[in-house]
């Protein structure tokens, strides 16, 4: 058996030639056919969400005492029982009545946040026994997985304000996913991570732990919220973006730093890792811990290897994992849709490939040439939300995955006709109500 290793070198050597091959093939044989932020400011008593609904606002004037946890977590250890409770108390933003989640009602999000810190603390720590609590004992990760992220901590490396910046970054993040807080920002700011930037400064209350970071801490928050809005590692996982996202968070990271480089990839171990909640990491299982680490490693190459190998790269690795063929333009576009569609088992991949043969050629050839597109060369869209447009296709038996593609190529055709230049060129196409409209269809009609 090859080493993960060995895997990625084949892979990154493959990535480049393989698109270039694929698209002139491609190419040759294609047809031609409310929460006023306003008022949070620190003389206010009281916050108010949008059913008006009085809370005691969270106080801020006193230190919860974080950096002096992190410290004793540092030279100490971690007790598996207090810690969520302790998160709670030095987090104001983790606490289980008060915190600003529970007030924008997204209190799912702050168990996110808290499993998010629970993990990072366990990776750094080296505790195989905490990250999986909630894991079952069919999926546990497996101690080769541990292994690889224990080794991607010690690439890190991460120091006490690093670890006290990245705790208080996943308990505040998801705050700019809440229409509640979009909704009141300005225009310019309404992205989930510009937003988060906005309430850090502009209202401490809402966030009162950022006011006890280091000036050096609190740079790493935005930066890494600012490196985030430009690459999000889950969307390269499930398919959603494309080589040209790469290429940015490349060009970032040159300007930013490595120091910046490594902390974010420390935030982006938490984040994954928190995903599906629990007093631990539910998500980083057997199962899903692949594909994460994968996509880690393929990172950590950024400064060495072109933007398109390490995209395609890491198609080929997960098209290596479930054993899917990739040697054809229609091969890799098959592979990026079992990524957009969470696919685990040949049986998905089986229902996936039926569900693209039943589409005209007409409407394959206009998504193989989207999903292969890089945006670095030739224009892209990058559809936003496409996994949940695909989950609730597949979910909902009066549309399917045939009709949602069928959908994507008139889509597609509407959105070339704006831009007929062929310049190299990234658009994002937010499909977040699409997504709702689609779990929502009860005919055809």
């Amino acid at each position: 058996m090859q080493s993960p290793k060995k895997e990625e070198d084949d892979m990154l050597e493959l990535g480049e030639e393989l698109v270039a091959a694929a698209k002139r093939q491609y190419h040759k044989t294609a047809s031609a056919s409310s929460l006023v932020l306003s008022r949070l400011t620190s003389e206010s008593s009281t916050v108010t969400n949008g059913s008006g609904a009085a809370h005691p606002r969270v106080e801020s004037a006193e230190d919860p005492g974080l950096h002096d946890f992190v410290d004793a977590i540092l030279h100490q250890g971690l007790d598996a029982e207090k810690l969520p409770h302790q998160l709670e108390k030095h987090i104001p933003e983790l606490h289980p009545v008060w915190s600003p989640h529970n007030i924008f009602e997204q209190a799912g999000e702050r168990e996110r946040g808290s499993s998010s810190c629970i993990s990072v603390l366990a990776l750094v720590k080296n505790r195989y026994d905490i990250f999986t609590e909630p894991q079952g004992k069919n999926v546990k990760l497996k101690q080769s997985q541990w292994e690889e992220l224990q080794e991607l901590v010690t690439w890190i490396e991460p120091d006490a304000q690093q670890l006290q910046a990245v705790l208080v970054l996943l308990a505040i993040r998801a705050l700019g996913k809440s229409k509640a807080v979009l909704q009141q920002l300005p225009v310019e700011s309404r992205r989930p991570e510009r937003a988060v930037v906005q309430v850090m400064n502009g209202y401490e209350n809402v966030v009162p732990s950022v006011r006890w970071l280091t000036q050096r801490s609190q740079a790493y928050v935005e930066e890494a919220l600012l490196t985030h809005e430009l690459f999000n590692l889950a969307q390269m996982l499930q398919g959603e973006n494309c080589p040209a996202n790469v290429k940015q968070l490349r060009e970032h990271i040159e300007l930013k730093g490595d120091a910046v480089f490594r902390f974010y990839i420390l935030f982006l171990l938490g984040f994954m890792s928190g995903l599906a909640a629990g007093n631990g990491s539910r998500f980083m299982n057997a199962k899903n811990a692949d594909s994460t680490i994968g996509g880690i490693r393929m990172l950590q190459r950024l400064m060495n290897v072109n933007p398109t190998s390490i995209y395609w790269g890491y198609m080929g690795l997960r098209a290596t994992k479930l054993k899917l063929p990739y040697n054809t333009p229609e091969d890799m576009v098959l592979v990026r849709l079992a990524c957009l569609a969470r696919i685990q088992d040949d049986r998905g991949y089986q229902t996936l490939k039926n569900s693209w043969q039943a589409l005209g050629a007409r409407e394959r050839t206009s998504l193989t040439d989207h999903f292969l597109a890089d945006g670095i060369e030739e224009p892209a869209w990058v559809f936003e939300f496409l996994p949940n447009c695909v989950a609730n296709a597949q979910a909902n038996p009066v549309v399917g995955l045939t009709a949602l593609l069928d959908v994507l190529t008139d889509l597609l055709y509407n959105l070339r006709s704006f831009d007929k230049s062929g310049k190299p060129s990234l658009m994002l196409v937010d499909l977040s109500d699409m997504g709702e409209f689609i779990a929502a269809v009860q005919n055809r009609f």
